[in-house]
């Protein structure tokens, strides 16, 4: 394990700094908007920005670093962020803040890539998955951390900025200093969104939904925690009971679906998320210590649907198109993350503060029937074909290049000419593989 870090050591510190400031601030500025007096609306229109920038950085940040080359962009952007952060502070307003959400997301994605590229030239095809969980790991477990800062000052005054500014600062000093050569210039990320709904129906729309939901929740919920008298610590337990949910059942429920059809495991997590969903937005009389508990199992519902919808759509797909596909998935995911916050938020102005997680619940109840529909008329994979389940979080094309799924040899030979299972509807016969 060591000989496997040290070659990676800067880059892994630098994630580290670089996502608990990151942490931090989005928590912090959603709060720091009630404050300011921004509505609902406006708070979720923010976090709209922070996603069509995070798409944006996905597809401009390969020719910023084609320019630049990786250590003059990471540091371009991480600097960048850092003042963005400061500007949160000095300039309340909500059209300025519009600016600055976008731009920070646009920032993000482009350090996630940069990162992710160099993880990846400096992993073999042997330690590829491990590389890759470390990494997610290390990206769950700093956002935590950076959200229990929140609990060090008041966020209606500078300090919190100040010290998320500073960590992101900080960020750019292992990478600067690494002897380690520069990794080749990032591919520019390939997006088909029509073969890939093509290849899985499923994937697409469990993708979609989940980014509904979770665009929803990353932009609004610590107004809605606030909204229903939680302290700022208990807001912050809150928060990160959600992430530590995700991060927990992950690989226990991606294990599940290798075992069995994965649109059955879709399926259950989304009724059990529409659930968790309606009991949080509709039960006012929770205790704190038990909203955090139902938190907890949402984030371990809700937020493993990514990974599973995109192992799903792996399944149907070549080796050599993991990438196209998971790009495809992960763009669709960050743009219905931008449609889910302005929603969550008009849900909010008419329900009151459940109605953030009323409409998660009625999104996720919409795709539980819609795969249950699905499953009617498809029938069921053959389990041998289906690729392994590796865990994964939202991050960008760069990180998908990380997966040794792609490389040919690792994945099973699908059998020839499968029956369909008895209680499933007629199978193909033009001898395609089947969509899901």
């Amino acid at each position: 394990m060591r000989r496997l870090l040290l070659p990676i050591a800067a880059l892994l510190i630098s994630d580290a700094l670089l996502l608990t400031g990151h942490g931090l601030q989005l928590t912090l500025v959603p709060l720091r908007g009630a404050i300011e007096g921004f509505t609902d609306a406006q708070i979720g229109l923010t976090g709209s920005a922070y996603f069509l920038g995070f798409v944006a950085g996905c597809l401009l940040t390969p020719h910023v670093v084609q320019r630049a080359g990786h250590i003059r962009s990471f540091a371009v952007l991480s600097s960048g962020f850092s003042a963005l952060v400061l500007l949160f502070d000095l300039l309340p307003n909500f059209w300025f803040w519009v600016l600055l959400r976008f731009v920070s997301g646009a920032c993000i994605s482009g350090l996630y890539m940069i990162i992710e590229s160099w993880l990846n030239e400096r992993s073999t095809r042997e330690t590829r998955g491990t590389v890759l969980s470390i990494y997610t790991i290390i990206n769950l477990s700093m956002i935590v951390v950076g959200q229990q800062l929140v609990n060090l000052a008041s966020p209606d005054a500078s300090t919190l900025f100040a010290v998320a500014a500073i960590l992101l600062s900080l960020a750019i000093i292992p990478v600067s200093m690494t002897t380690a050569l520069a990794p080749a210039p990032l591919l520019r990320a390939k997006v088909k969104p029509l073969k890939v709904w093509r290849l899985s129906r499923v994937g697409m729309g469990g993708a979609f939904a989940a980014g509904l939901a979770t665009g929803a929740f990353w932009s609004l919920g610590p107004v809605y925690a606030r909204a229903v008298g939680m302290d700022t610590a208990q807001l912050t337990f809150f928060m990160s009971a959600t992430v530590l949910g995700g991060a927990a059942m992950q690989f226990p429920l991606g294990r599940l679906s290798d075992h069995f059809d994965r649109r059955l495991v879709v399926l259950g997590i989304a009724v059990c998320g529409a659930g968790l969903s309606m009991a949080l937005g509709l039960t006012h009389a929770l205790s704190d210590e038990l909203r955090i508990g139902l938190g907890f199992f949402w984030g371990g519902t809700t937020m493993t649907l990514y990974a599973i919808c995109l192992a799903h759509a792996n399944d149907r797909a070549k080796p050599e198109d993991f990438v196209m596909v998971g790009t495809s998935i992960l763009l669709t995911f960050g743009l219905a993350s931008a449609i889910g916050a302005p929603l969550g938020s008009l849900a909010m102005a008419w329900l009151g503060a459940g109605g953030l997680f009323l409409f998660a619940g009625v999104v996720l109840l919409l795709l539980a029937l819609a795969v249950a529909r699905r499953r009617r008329t498809h029938y069921l994979p053959v389990v041998d074909e289906t690729v392994p389940f590796l865990p994964i979080s939202f991050t960008t094309p760069a990180a998908l290049e990380m997966d040794p799924r792609m490389d040919a040899e690792a994945v099973p030979e699908p059998q020839q000419n499968p029956a369909p299972a008895a209680d499933t509807g007629p199978a193909r016969e033009d001898g395609e593989r089947p969509n899901g």
